[in-house]
């Protein structure tokens, strides 16, 4: 059994994704699988997609083709072969898709886990060179890495390795943490390693996130999300601006709005049926939002682009 492959020279991680999506019969002109390695799933897209909201979970999106181009609290992240794109927390922003039935869409996703990352860090000890680079101050949580040496060899090693279900199980969780650990080393690694220290600004708005996330249908004052981070309001307010690009009472109303398009869309639900279960007490204030945010009414709800990528 072979327990490291090696990626065939010459190689692109391009065609190796497009030799993946030929093996598992991807011929609708988008989707999304499970690959078989924990937390990597496997995404295309045939058709270009305007630029919409979506929200991006923590994870590392890595595109073997096309290229997708996200915006985010005035900040535009192009993300293609050549670059990757990292996410610490979950994130809502705009993305519009760049691809065609002849160059289409495609790349893979890594989610993090928290208890994961924290067992890589604990493993690698104080050898991932990420002490120094402002760790005790709030940062970005999406950032993008190039993609070169190591970490493209361990990507296409991934893919490589999908090919056979021994492998997938032996080696592709080894790839995987070998992949965090190159992201953990570059230079942006602090988005990644800061989650694991329990005691800085960036892990408390990490926890607040969670929070947000879990009980986005309740009232939560920003007071109360502040002191469960430690933190003062106003330094609670500047931490979560600059991690995520949004105020937290932009953020909530994403998520919220975000919720109630999947409500509307794939669960068939009435406009003032999503606006309650998303937690607002208006269906006109909830209606005029909605528009605000996605450019048309709920009632329209239908006709926004969508792509199930990440």
């Amino acid at each position: 059994m072979q327990i490291s492959p090696q990626p065939r020279p010459g190689t692109t991680l391009a065609a190796l994704l497009e030799d993946y999506r030929n093996s598992r019969g991807g011929h609708a002109p988008s989707g999304v699988i499970s690959t078989g390695v924990p937390r990597v799933t496997f995404f295309w897209n045939d058709q270009p997609i305007p630029r919409a909201p979506l929200l991006y979970d923590a994870g590392i999106v890595i595109v073997g083709q096309g290229h997708k181009v996200g915006f985010l609290g005035g900040r535009r992240f192009e993300y293609d072969a050549d670059t990757c794109l990292v996410l610490g927390v979950p994130v809502p922003f705009e993305c519009e898709v760049h691809a065609s039935p002849t160059e289409p869409l495609l790349g893979i996703r890594i989610d993090i886990d928290i208890t994961s990352l924290q067992a890589l860090v604990a493993r690698v000890g104080g050898g991932l060179g990420a002490d120094g680079k402002g760790n005790r101050l709030p940062h970005a949580g999406v950032e993008p890495v190039s993609m070169n040496g190591p970490l493209l060899d361990a990507s296409k090693r991934l893919i490589e390795c999908l090919a056979d279900p021994v492998d997938r199980q032996v080696v592709g969780p080894a790839v995987v943490d070998e992949i965090i650990y190159r992201i953990l080393r570059g230079e942006q690694g602090h988005v990644l390693y800061t989650l694991t220290q329990h005691h800085t600004p960036y892990a408390g708005i990490a926890r607040a996130l969670a929070r947000m996330h879990r009980d986005y249908r309740d009232t939560l004052p920003v007071e109360a999300l502040a002191k469960e981070s430690a933190m003062s309001v106003s330094a609670f307010h500047r931490a979560f601006k600059m991690v995520t690009g949004d105020s937290p009472l932009q953020y909530l109303k994403k998520i919220r709005l975000l919720k109630a398009r999947g409500l509307l869309v794939f669960d068939g639900a009435r406009v003032d049926e999503a606006a309650y279960k998303v937690g607002y007490a208006s269906a006109s204030q909830f209606s005029r939002e909605f528009k605000s945010y996605f450019q048309v009414p709920p009632s329209l709800a239908h006709s926004l682009p969508y792509t199930d990528a990440p």
